[in-house]
């Protein structure tokens, strides 16, 4: 058994996995403390939030590791334009979705580690959430990085859809627990 199929099941879980993640983590983001201006509603949400970012950190890592080693990525299609717009445009958003996963996760921290949000939330020191995370600087940019992080999984779950119901073809089935 090669490589490749022996860690198949190991590679489509952690996608879908990170998918699932990330759409949670973006969820509570936006709407549980993006629009929660009281700091007694926060510390549990912030507490889920920053845990699942820390595990996609780690995901996005495994998957970049598994990626560059046994899931290597195809050669880059010729490009003409016979190819539609949004196929041309995955080569480059596969590895920019890998960047601005991490980007993300090390801005959350970069926001964390001033702001003493383990000792907060995780080992509950008695000190108080700071009145506003905008006071950081690295918290403007994971707002910014977030948007593009969106514009990009749509782009990806636009290819998908269009591959899988547009052009008939079993795209999904290439990232799903099934044999080629």
């Amino acid at each position: 058994m090669s490589a490749k199929k022996q860690w198949r099941p190991v590679w489509v879980m952690l996608h879908w996995l990170m998918a699932v993640l990330v759409l949670v983590v973006f969820g509570i983001g936006l709407i549980r403390l993006g629009r929660t201006a009281d700091p007694v509603g926060k510390p549990l949400p912030l507490s889920v939030h920053i845990i699942l970012g820390n595990i996609i950190l780690l995901l996005v890592i495994a998957r970049y590791i598994l990626r560059v080693t046994i899931f290597k990525p195809a050669p880059r299609p010729p490009s003409g334009r016979n190819m539609p717009l949004l196929d041309r445009l995955s080569y480059y958003v596969h590895p920019l979705l890998y960047l601005f996963t991490a980007m993300m996760s090390v801005l959350g921290l970069a926001i964390s580690i001033p702001a003493h949000l383990f000792e907060v939330l995780i080992l509950r020191t008695g000190v108080s959430l700071p009145a506003d995370f905008f006071v950081y600087p690295a918290r403007a940019w994971h707002g910014s990085v977030s948007v593009v992080l969106m514009i990009l999984i749509a782009q990806h779950v636009l290819v998908a859809v269009e591959h899988q119901f547009l052009r008939g073809e079993n795209f999904l089935g290439r990232m799903w627990f099934t044999r080629k």
